[in-house]
């Protein structure tokens, strides 16, 4: 199975289809029906009608004018940033990004605990994934002048598209559904532009095949995105060659609860040790490992093997109260080879 863990307006058509674009970061239901509204009264197709359909866009929408082709006069609450560790990136791979919103000195209290919307725009403005998120300080407990900072990790989904992405952030209330006005360069409908990237085709060497000694992809109902899969003792993932340095990058997570001391993954290929990493933590851990083109090997096709020490049988180690039999080693939530 191969994984890979995308003034006066005339209201012509054309016209239409760029106010949809400008406007195509709406994901929230409020503003969807905004949008459906403007359009219905649009098919009378009388400039009166457009005009009046505008104004009662800008009047009733959460945003205020934002969007509708006015100035937005609300005061900015904060200034949001957002660094890349790489600007680079093939369909598939992780993108470390870090975050700063730095709070105006003369912004009011934050009465809602508001989200961070991420939107990831292809060149058209057309909004092709997003990674929302609430931020690790609750807006409720900004302060006036208080730079928030944190960092996150996201994998870029296997696309179809590839060049240059546009970036785009906002606080939203997930429960009233307004955004907040914020400090930088205005997209429309209170997003903006933090960063750019391109989005790179994947290599053939990033296309995994999970091989023997692994179970079916699990996840559990409150999060299914969220998948992993379990490996037996001894688990094999295969890919071409890519015969260059590459970087393997893994997220694994052991059971040190159930040991002694912690399980050791042993990762080779043939008789050559890659990295050896113990699963000592509760959470899963991330891990960047650099492999040398030489120990790739000659062969076109690249057996991986994953070697855990000690595996475990959730039945046994719950005299019966799990009743699942299976032999398990450690969780794979991610993996992916990509050449340097």
């Amino acid at each position: 199975m191969a994984v890979a863990r995308v003034a006066t307006v005339k209201w012509s058509r054309r016209a239409r289809t760029r106010q949809r674009r400008k406007c195509s970061i709406m994901q929230h239901m409020q503003q969807l029906r905004f949008e459906i509204r403007l359009s219905m009264m649009l098919r009378a197709a009388c400039p009166i009608a457009a005009r009046t359909a505008l104004l009662i866009c800008c009047l009733t929408s959460p945003f205020g004018a934002v969007g509708c082709g006015l100035r937005d006069s609300a005061s900015p609450v904060a200034t949001p940033a957002v660094g890349l560790n790489r600007t680079r990136v093939p369909l598939g791979g992780p993108l470390q990004m870090t975050y700063r919103f730095t709070v105006a000195e003369d912004a009011s209290g934050f009465t809602d605990d508001y989200r961070v919307f991420v939107h990831f725009l292809d060149v058209d403005g057309a909004l092709m994934f997003s990674d929302d998120h609430a931020p690790p300080t609750p807006t409720t407990s900004w302060r006036q002048g208080q730079e928030i900072t944190y960092e996150r990790r996201m994998i870029i989904p296997v696309y179809p598209y590839v060049g240059e992405v546009t970036v785009a952030v906002g606080l939203y209330s997930p429960v009233m559904g307004d955004r907040l006005a914020l400090a930088g360069e205005h997209l429309g409908q209170r997003a903006y532009r933090v960063a750019t990237l391109d989005m790179a085709p994947q290599s053939e060497s990033g296309f995994l095949v999970f091989e023997d000694g692994w179970y079916p992809a699990e996840s559990l109902p409150e999060a299914p995105d969220r998948e992993w899969q379990w490996t037996t003792g001894r688990a094999t993932i295969s890919f071409r060659n890519p015969r260059a340095d590459s970087t393997l990058y893994l997220e694994v997570k052991g059971r040190p609860e159930l040991f002694d001391i912690p399980q050791v993954l042993t990762l080779a290929i043939d008789d050559t040790v890659i990295e050896t990493l113990e699963m000592a933590s509760d959470e899963s851990t991330y891990h960047a490992i650099a492999v040398p083109a030489r120990s790739f090997g000659a062969a076109d096709t690249v057996a991986l093997t994953l070697n855990i020490d000690r595996t475990f049988v959730p039945s046994a180690v719950t005299n019966g109260e799990n009743p699942d039999q299976r032999e398990l080693g450690v969780q794979v939530f991610y993996a992916f080879l990509e050449p340097d």
